[in-house]
């Protein structure tokens, strides 16, 4: 995508970042979630990551962990 495009009005700029570790507020964006639905899911998924002060969530792990509710 060259800088002169511009994006869609549903696609934010954060979401074209493929990171893969987050903090919760950005994840729960990045999902369209709450922040405490979001940091329940990665209890759930065990994909929480505590760095001194800092919690990340691997969202590879939270990919994996929705794959699993996903209706063939």
């Amino acid at each position: 995508m060259s800088k002169n495009e511009k994006l869609p009005e549903n696609i934010k700029p954060e979401m074209i970042g493929e990171k893969r570790y987050v903090r919760i507020s950005e994840g729960a964006r990045r999902y369209s979630v709450s922040p405490n639905t979001f940091r329940m899911m990665a209890a759930e998924a065990h994909a929480i990551i505590h760095v001194r002060r800092i919690v990340l969530i691997d969202t590879k792990m939270i990919d994996e962990y929705l794959e699993a509710f996903r209706e063939e």
